[in-house]
C-alpha cells in the first residue's frame, strides 16, 4: 500500500523542540522518563527539557494558560527575529514577542493564518541534521519513545500551505481534512481541520501500541479509544498522560 506523503522540504526550518503541556510537572517528568526512555534535565520550577531516545529535544511546560495547545512545535531558525519578521509577512501574527531561554536560547511563538500556533528557537545543538525514519508503512522506523509524528489543527489549508510553505516545508493534501506537510529533516506529520478542539497532539513510537496503553493505564493516564490498526500502514492509539495532556502513538 503506498502511503501518501507531502513532497521533501528544504530543511531550513525542521522542528527543532517540541513542548508539552503539564499539569504537574515532577508527575510529567516520571511518566515519560518511566514510559518512554526520556532523559529529563530539571531547569526552572515551570519546565523540564529532555532527551528522547531518537535524539530530538522536547520539554514538558508547566503553569499554561487555560485553552493553550497541550503541544507546541518550536522550528529551527539561526535568527528568530528574522523568521518572525518572514512570519509576519506571510500572514503570521506574533503570540509571544522573543525571549531568551538560558542554556536553551532564544525562542518567539507565531500563529499562522490557519490558526496553528508554533514557535521559533535558534539553539543550533536542537536542530535535526536528518530526516527521522517515517513511522507509518514498510522500511526503517523510529526508536521506541521517540517523538514521530505530529497532528496540528489548521482551519484554512490554503493559507497554511502558503505560510509553511515559506518556510520551506513541502505540504500536500493527502485525503478529506488531513494535509500532510514535510519540513526535510527532523519529524513529518499533519495538518487536521475537523477538530479544532484539539489543536495539537505529539505521537510516540511505541513497537507494541495495545501494551502501551496498558503501561500507560497503570502509570496514571487513560487511553482515549481503543487502539486502531491500518492494514500496511501502522496502529495508533490515543491517551491522555498523567495530568490530564492528549497525546498519541503510532506503532507497526
Amino acid at each position: 500500500m503506498d502511503i501518501p506523503t507531502a513532497p521533501r522540504g528544504t530543511g531550513a526550518h525542521p522542528v527543532a523542540l517540541t513542548t508539552i503541556s503539564s499539569g504537574d510537572l515532577p508527575r510529567s517528568r516520571d511518566f515519560y522518563a518511566r514510559l518512554f526512555g526520556w532523559e529529563m534535565m530539571p531547569l526552572s520550577p515551570e519546565v523540564c527539557g529532555a532527551a528522547t531516545p531518537g535524539g530530538q529535544s522536547a520539554a514538558l511546560r508547566a503553569n499554561n494558560p487555560a485553552g493553550f495547545p497541550a503541544m507546541v512545535p518550536y522550528l529551527f531558525a539561526p535568527d528568530v527575529d528574522k523568521a518572525v519578521a518572514a512570519a509576519v509577512a506571510v500572514g503570521g501574527v506574533v503570540q509571544k514577542p522573543k525571549w531568551k531561554v538560558p542554556m536553551v536560547g532564544a525562542m518567539a511563538r507565531v500563529t499562522a493564518p490557519g490558526g496553528t500556533l508554533v514557535g521559533f528557537v535558534d539553539s543550533a545543538e536542537m536542530r535535526p541534521a536528518a530526516a527521522l525514519p517515517f513511522p507509518l508503512g514498510p522500511g526503517a522506523k523510529p526508536p521506541p519513545g521517540t517523538i514521530c509524528s505530529l497532528e496540528l489543527y489548521a482551519r484554512d489549508f490554503a493559507q497554511t500551505s502558503k505560510f509553511f510553505g515559506a518556510l520551506g516545508w513541502g505540504t500536500r493534501e493527502t485525503m478529506p481534512q488531513f494535509l500532510a506537510f514535510d519540513a526535510g529533516a527532523g519529524m513529518p506529520g499533519v495538518f487536521q481541520s475537523h477538530t479544532p478542539a484539539l489543536p495539537a497532539v505529539a505521537y510516540i513510537y511505541a513497537a507494541d501500541v495495545a501494551g502501551k496503553l496498558k503501561e500507560i493505564e497503570g502509570a496514571g493516564g487513560k487511553r482515549m479509544a481503543e487502539p486502531m490498526s491500518m492494514p500496511g500502514m501502522g496502529s495508533f492509539g490515543y491517551f491522555t498522560d498523567c495530568t490530564g495532556t492528549a497525546m498519541g502513538l503510532i506503532g507497526p
